[in-house]
């Protein structure tokens, strides 16, 4: 295990190069959208990644942050639009 960490040096490497393999992605993305692209990708691998080690649920938790999260910009947004409608 590496000091401080918690996590075998095989761990510490996947996750480096994860963090190798995405980090330039998303620094070459023009614009936001495109950053959000890429973050949903590097979600839904990570989702399929889980289910393929042993959590089936993982696709499921990634479906109801994106809803929540969807949910929250709505309702926002909503009240946004009634303020500027009074």
């Amino acid at each position: 295990m590496s000091a401080g960490s918690g996590m075998s040096p095989e761990a510490l490497k996947r996750l480096r190069n994860l963090a190798n393999f995405w980090t330039p992605r998303m620094k070459a993305a023009a614009n936001d959208a495109e950053l959000a692209a890429v973050c949903f990708d590097r979600a839904k691998a990570a989702a399929k990644r889980s289910q393929r080690n042993g959590d089936p649920t993982a696709m499921h938790k990634l479906a109801q942050e994106l809803a929540q999260w969807a949910a929250d910009m709505e309702r926002a947004d909503a009240t946004r639009q009634s303020r500027h409608t009074a």
